[in-house]
This record gives C-alpha cells, structure tokens and sequence, in this order.
C-alpha cells in the first residue's frame, strides 16, 4: 500500500505543479513553485499525522500507546482519509497565512490536486489490495472521484482560473463533495444504519456544514438567488 501512497503523492505533486507554475495570482504576489512545494510538504506531513490520530481513535488498541507502533505505518497500517483531507484543509490555510500564501487560492490549488490522485489511490487498492471483500467499494468510489474531477476539471476549474469562482471556493466545493460521498459510503458500510453516530461521522457533517456555510457567505449565493427570482417576477 505505501507504493500506492507514492504513486498518489506524485499525481498530487504533479497536479500543483501544472497549477500553481506561472499561476498569475501566485506570480503577483511573487510567490514561487519551490515555496509551494516546501509548505505543501509541511501540509501532507500534518496531514498524514491527522489521519493516523484519527484512526486510532476510532480503532482504540492499548497497542497504539507505544510510539513505535503509532508512527511505524508500513509495519502498522491503519490511516483515516477523513482525518488526512480535514488536518489538511485546516493547516494549509494556517501555514500559507504565516507564509504569505493567498490562502484560498492555494486551498483550491490543494484541493484539486488531491481529487485528481483519489481515484488513481482506490484503484491501486484494487489491484494491491489484500483485503477482496472490499473491491466493490473501492471500484464504486475509483468510479464516482473519476466522474468527479472529470466535473472539476471541465466546469469548476475554469471557472476559477477565469475569475469567475472566488479564491477558495473550489476547495470548499471539494470539501462539501468529499463529506457526502463519505457519508453515503459509510452508511452503506453500515448497511443503511443511521443510528450508529461516530467521531467520523460527526466531523464529515461538521465539515458539511461549514464548507456550505462558507460557500454560500463567500459566492453571495443567497443575494444572486433573490436577484435572480425578482427578474423572473418582472
């Protein structure tokens, strides 16, 4: 699994590169590729560090507590994508503030990259994973990224790079996709289950609701809804 991890790490790194290389907003601010990488390092090191917590909080073992166990992943694998996608959101608005980074527009930048590396990540599980009882989740959610960045790309994107989407707004719309694609997967997991509340699903629907929240206050969405329906009145 961790060749599977590089292999998705290179799209990721690949991706931002196309992205922020002679990005105009990035160029004005003088913002260079190399300090983008060394903060988006930093980023993914967090990242991987929230994952790891946040799995071992939801499969507690008296075993995690000895530090060796906890940070010796290829020997003990156990990682949670909510944790890594939520440690990272939150950290890379910090880290690019404290580094003069324009925060929403290296967010979306972030964001993109790491839809463009999620379905090449669950197929890889597909073809190296040991565990065959869950292929048909991994081939369902390879499937539903796909089709997902394939709308990022040809919609969302442009619209950013056009000026048409403020700065962070790719990433927020990122974030509201991934909390509900992550909650209709473990909810299937469960069998349809709705009574069965964890730590994992508290924060997708508090990731949810703020991305939403944020979005709407960011791209005015509530003032272009009333303006649209008074000129379908007149």
């Amino acid at each position: 699994m961790i060749f599977v991890i590089f292999v998705c790490f290179f799209v990721y790194l690949f991706c931002l590169y196309l992205l922020s290389n002679d990005d105009f907003i990035f160029l004005r601010k003088d913002v260079s590729v190399e300090k983008v990488f060394n903060v988006t390092l930093l980023v993914c090191l967090v990242s991987i560090l929230f994952s790891r917590i946040l799995y071992v909080a939801m499969n507690p073992n008296a075993n995690f507590l000895n530090p060796l166990v906890f940070l010796l992943l290829p020997y003990f694998p156990g990682l949670s994508l909510t944790g890594a996608v939520v440690g990272g959101a939150i950290v890379s608005f910090l880290l690019s503030k404290k580094h003069k980074i324009p925060e929403g527009r290296f967010f979306d930048f972030l964001a993109f990259s790491l839809l463009a590396s999620l379905p090449i990540g669950f197929l890889g599980f597909i073809v190296l994973g040991e565990d065959k009882t869950n292929y048909i989740k991994f081939i369902g959610l390879a499937i539903v990224y796909a089709l997902l960045f394939i709308v990022f790309l040809k919609l969302f994107l442009p619209l950013l790079l056009k000026g048409k989407f403020k700065d962070g707004t790719v990433g927020f719309l990122f974030l509201i996709f991934f909390s509900v694609i992550s909650l209709i997967n473990n909810l299937i997991a469960r069998k349809g289950s709705i009574f069965q509340f964890d730590i994992e699903a508290f924060i997708l629907i508090s990731v949810f609701i703020v991305s939403l929240v944020l979005l709407i206050r960011q791209e005015k969405l509530l003032g272009k809804v009333k303006k649209y329906w008074e000129t379908r009145k007149t």
